[in-house]
């Protein structure tokens, strides 16, 4: 996920850090050949870059934990008013009904909460 670069710092081991948007952090090292940032040793080429967006990987992270706690809580609430259904004595279309209306009713927060709050 793209966030803005809002600031920088030097961690431990002196190694250049960027602050983005979102509150997470990211190295921003200078290491050729593997890694060419040379505006990254001067504080004129760092405020140059502010407000460029980096890749958050920690946002994709919580992205796709949030995303998977939603298609399970999903799944489920669809799975169960399915198998209700079919006790119920209802045909293949009703049970799919059922299911589906589930899905449209299944409230979200509690599993979103989960998947946020979960140590990643």
């Amino acid at each position: 996920m793209k966030q803005k670069m809002t600031g920088f710092h030097l961690d431990g081991e002196n190694h250049w850090v960027a602050e983005l948007e979102c509150g997470h952090r990211q190295h921003v090292r200078h290491e050729p050949p593997w890694m060419e940032r040379p505006w990254v040793l001067t504080e004129e080429g760092r405020r140059s870059r502010l407000g460029i967006e980096l890749d958050c990987r920690r946002c994709d992270e919580v992205g796709h934990a949030v995303a998977e706690a939603v298609r399970e809580a999903l799944a489920a609430a669809a799975r169960q008013a399915y198998e209700e259904a079919g006790l119920s004595g209802l045909c293949a279309e009703g049970r799919w009904e059922l299911a589906l209306d589930a899905i449209r009713a299944t409230g979200l927060t509690s599993a979103i909460h989960r998947a946020l709050t979960r140590p990643q």
